[in-house]
């Protein structure tokens, strides 16, 4: 279950729909959030194909994934946490509804990483998948954890066992403006965590005999209600991060046991550790020859090595003959148990199940020589030095604390878009730029206007830049804007598919009973054919009848998409007209009517 050579799981498989069942509603949180990844995620929830799949490489793919989890879908961040992607694209555009910022107050942070997902079928079932991480949505490379766990509606309320599931999608209502999610996606996420109540979730593995939902850091929810923080015989931690005082409380916590407890960090936080505090763990950290590269615990070659490190956030004790696991988002320091906004899922077992021993097997290895971690003696070295990048954070966190507007003023064929930023005061070394066009940076003033710019170079995502004595930061932040043309994602639609050629394919793949598959095919027509001077091939037509006699709903994907494409100029002779036809069909003697 924990062996990293192999127990390995897919971010995609998690998000994506059980066969048969498509998504009806996500909710994702995140710490940072880079926006590509995003997209990805896009991709498993809208159709169910990998994020690293060939789909990704087509921007036709990529916005059929998008248009159909842009009403789906509302992912929660830290706000000033989400990545720079450093080349912008006309699709991150279509991710800005789909994202609201946290602002939080002090030195507290939004940190909590989990999916709540409804998916039904052609039959209407329900089915709730909960995903509780430790890993945000982003590409990092670090060892990370995760469990899913399923559910199905009953008649019954269970709101005792779900209730805080529900309490915290209420609390993430409350945490951002109103203007930040359409009021749609409010009355989906409201309405999905009253359904949780009436849902019941089942634990697949017989290790586990019951769970608990634990958030932190919401109204009613402290480290109090988790039960973490109660003695035991026997404990280990996995926790990137550390602060000596919580690590001293674990450790006053600890019962006497025959057997040693164990913290597993990365070496850079051993500094703010004092020896005293650790005087009844073992210390562990990950070896320089892993941090420094996967090809260790990886086959064959890869061409992106990146650096790892620990990520997890994992909590293992014993008392008696029983055993609680505890993963998620909290961290073993002071911001995280008492201000920060976290999320954990609590496992229940028996120790003979479920035992420290048998996990250190599975993380260690039964052999010393490839054990990714190495043992480290603790060394009392002080108070550890804030990193610079830490202040640079601090700055970026002021400014989105600050109340902040932008409103499209239209010229012509070009556009301005005025800034205001109520309370800031001049520093020389911040600078904000649009996300879409960075050419044009200027430094951040209580009022900034930017001109010149096209309709696709109008986002709500800005770029904002702070140098440093030592380094610099980029982050994205989002600003929301007043007369933001409505027409954007019609003007994305139409740069996309710019020909005939373009149309086929698109529909020729939404209309596929297999994404990947239809990508194949039109990879193989478009060898064979010339799209934009012939008319549509005869294959487009047979999946047009195919879709009228057994999936009827999927004709009403093409009314949007036509909806979209303003220029008749890129869609074939003849095609409006055979739409016309086949909607007539269906639609006849209430969709009874069958199509040869």
């Amino acid at each position: 279950m924990f062996k990293p050579t192999s127990d390995r799981l897919d971010y995609s498989q998690i998000l994506a729909p059980p066969a048969g069942y498509e998504t009806v509603f996500a909710v994702g949180t995140t710490y940072s959030l880079d926006l590509d990844a995003l997209i990805g995620a896009c991709i498993a929830l809208g159709l169910s194909e990998s994020t690293d799949s060939a789909l990704k490489d087509n921007q036709l793919y990529l916005l059929e994934a998008l248009r159909k989890t842009s009403d789906k879908l509302i992912v929660f961040c830290e706000a000033g946490q989400i990545k720079d992607p450093g080349i912008s694209n006309k699709l991150h555009i279509l991710l800005e509804k789909m994202v609201a910022e946290i602002v939080m107050q002090k030195t507290e942070s939004f940190h909590p990483k989990l999916w709540v997902i409804k998916y039904e079928n052609a039959m209407k079932d329900t089915l709730y998948r909960c995903v509780v991480l430790s890993r945000n949505l982003t590409f990092d490379r670090s060892w990370d954890v995760s469990v899913c766990i399923e559910g199905m509606p009953v008649s019954e309320s269970n709101s005792n066992k779900t209730k805080p599931l529900s309490d915290f999608l209420i609390a993430l209502t409350k945490l951002v403006n109103c203007n930040d999610i359409d009021k749609t996606k409010m009355k989906s996420l409201l309405s999905l965590s009253s359904e949780l109540l009436n849902a019941e979730f089942q634990l697949e593995s017989k290790i586990f005999t019951d769970f608990s939902f634990c958030p932190v850091g919401i109204s009613g929810y402290s480290k109090v209600q988790s039960g973490l923080f109660k003695s035991y015989n026997q404990m280990l931690i996995i926790s990137p991060f550390l602060s000596n005082n919580i690590v001293s409380e674990f450790n006053t916590l600890a019962l006497s046991s025959p057997h040693p407890n164990t913290l597993i960090t990365r070496k850079t936080e051993l500094a703010k550790l004092k020896p005293e505090a650790v005087s009844k763990f073992n210390l562990f950290v990950m070896k320089d020859i892993i941090i420094d590269g996967e090809e260790s615990l990886s086959e064959g070659d890869n061409d992106d090595k990146q650096s790892q490190d620990i990520h997890a956030k994992l909590y293992l004790k014993t008392k008696n003959s029983d055993s609680e696991l505890y993963m998620g988002s909290l961290n073993a320091t002071h911001s995280a148990v008492n201000g920060n906004i976290e999320f954990m899922l609590k496992l229940v077992g028996k120790r003979r199940n479920l035992n420290i021993e048998a996990f250190k097997q599975d993380i260690f290895g039964t052999d010393g020589r490839n054990n990714p971690f190495e043992q480290v003696e603790l060394k009392d070295q002080g108070e550890a030095n804030p990193e610079v990048a830490e202040n640079l954070d601090i700055i970026i966190k002021a400014i989105c604390r600050l109340k902040s507007s932008a409103k499209v003023l239209e010229a012509g064929d070009q556009y301005s878009v005025e800034l205001t930023f109520t309370g800031y005061h001049q520093n020389d070394n911040v600078f904000i730029s649009p996300l879409m066009k960075p050419g044009i940076e200027q430094n951040l003033a209580a009022a900034i206007r930017f001109d010149n710019l096209d309709l696709l170079q109008l986002s709500e995502f800005y770029i904002i830049r702070v140098i440093g004595t030592e380094t610099s930061m980029r982050r994205v932040i989002k600003i929301n804007t007043e007369n933001m043309p409505d027409n954007r994602e019609s003007m994305i639609a139409n740069s996309i598919i710019s020909n005939k050629s373009d149309f086929i394919q698109y529909i020729n793949f939404i209309l596929g009973d297999n994404y990947l598959i239809s990508m194949l095919e039109n990879a193989n027509q478009a060898r064979s054919f010339k799209f934009d001077h012939q008319a549509p091939v005869p294959a487009l037509y047979e999946k047009m009848l195919k879709t009228a006699a057994h999936s009827p709903g999927k004709l009403d994907e093409l009314q949007k998409i036509l909806e979209l494409i303003t220029d008749d100029s890129k869609i074939p002779d003849g095609f409006k007209e055979l739409y016309d036809l086949f909607i007539k069909v269906v639609k006849n003697d209430a969709g009874k009517t069958k199509v040869n």
